[in-house]
């Protein structure tokens, strides 16, 4: 067994980020950005106002002038035709360009006007620079506004709308392909006879590859058939990311390293210090000019989920581009005690506690080892446990990976 923290540098030595392209704008929503967003705009594009109201020189109503003659009325989307001088004001609508001279904007509430092209204000005085916003305050052009390793979201399309980019720089996603393996596996609508158990990891790791919008190619189950088993991942290794599982650890019909070995993957490591997930096993694999990268996890659904969010996501974020985590780890207490065994760092099924005094806390939740699927349907997360420790009493400090 490698140290965990081994496991991570020979990832991160060994997986590169795909070439770069780039996609449409409406597409671009949890890609990451391959290169830094640079805006072709000042925002705002102009001096403007934040309120319905009415453009003034603040010296004049701090001064007692408050009756004032309207000179225009400026709406958004037009240009100030008339600077105001003392004695003057433009009425002016939200987000229109504030008129030269002008430096504060009167709230319309805070006025009185009929139609005699005058305005009584109804203030004693008004702070310079109220209800306007100076050009460019928000970012300037040239400035970056997303840098490189940005992971898109949706609250900021509108923000790449605005400075302009209509084509986003990122990376190939990876395509991925999903085989489980053993004679036990019978397809999940099919009702399993004595001896046998529904393909659970399949379906589980399909939907775990896709929450990163990637391209999933599910290629069923294999009985333990040398054969079989060598045929499909011949398959999966035209895809960028194969995950298979089972046939990894050390049983007599533990045949998969073999298998990857003889079709030239070469191994990176196998077995880790992690529980559940001990058996793991990564290789790498060069086809056509390009590395194929392949994931050997345990079969126990527990350990093939525990592998995918500690070893898979940090391959596949590294193809992306992402220089951080995309889900990244949470920080808080135990809620309860809680005990642990052995002398592997462990990851418990978990959830959070939402607390009067706003500490982060989590609660370890009934988990009866790595077959047990059950107690995921409440965890929202992992709660990781140090090795060589065992009594974790309420309030330690602990680390929490959410699943999403």
């Amino acid at each position: 067994m490698i140290p965990i923290e081994q496991a991570f540098q020979l990832i991160d030595e060994n997986v590169a980020p795909l070439p770069t392209t780039t996609i449409s704008l409406a597409s671009s929503v949890g890609s990451v950005l391959a290169s830094d967003i640079h805006s072709d705009v000042n925002s705002p594009p102009h001096d403007k106002s934040m309120m319905d109201g009415f453009a003034v020189i603040s010296d004049d109503v701090n001064s007692g002038i408050k009756n004032l003659s309207i000179v225009e009325t400026i709406i958004a989307g037009d240009w100030p035709q008339h600077p105001i001088e003392s004695g003057q004001a433009s009425r002016i609508m939200t987000g229109a360009p504030l008129p030269k001279n002008a430096d504060a904007v009167v709230m319309v509430e805070q006025t009185e006007s009929a139609d005699t092209g005058r305005v009584q204000l109804l203030i004693d005085s008004i702070t310079p620079e109220k209800n306007i916003l100076r050009q460019g305050v928000n970012f300037k052009t040239g400035q970056t506004v997303l840098a490189r390793g940005h992971l898109v979201r949706a609250t900021d399309i509108g923000l790449l709308a605005e400075v302009g980019a209509g084509r986003i720089p990122t990376r190939d996603k990876p395509t991925v392909a999903v085989l489980p393996t053993g004679n036990e596996l019978v397809n999940h609508e099919t009702m399993p006879r004595r001896g046998q158990i529904r393909n659970s990891n399949g379906p589980m790791l399909v939907a775990l590859a896709q929450q990163f919008g990637l391209d999933v190619t599910n290629l069923g189950s294999s009985v333990d058939d040398p054969d079989q088993i060598a045929d499909l991942i011949e398959t999966g290794l035209n895809h960028d990311v194969l995950l298979l599982s089972g046939g990894v650890s050390a049983g007599t019909m533990d045949l998969v390293p073999v298998i990857l070995k003889d079709l030239g993957v070469v191994e990176i490591f196998h077995k880790v210090a992690v529980k559940p997930g001990k058996p793991i096993w990564f290789g790498v694999s060069n086809r056509e000019g390009r590395k194929r990268y392949v994931f050997g996890l345990p079969g126990n659904p527990v350990s093939s989920l525990v592998g995918f969010h500690l070893f898979v996501r940090r391959s596949i974020e590294k193809m992306l581009g992402s220089p951080t985590a995309q889900i990244p780890p949470e920080f808080g207490v135990l809620h309860t005690a809680h005990e642990t065994r052995g002398n592997r760092p462990t990851y418990w099924p978990g959830k959070r506690i939402i607390d009067a005094h706003t500490i982060r806390k989590f609660e370890p939740l009934v988990w009866r080892g790595s077959s047990d699927l059950f107690a995921l349907a409440e965890a929202e997360g992992l709660i990781k446990f140090q090795e060589n420790s065992t009594a974790h009493p309420a309030g330690e400090n602990v680390e929490f990976f959410p699943f999403v």
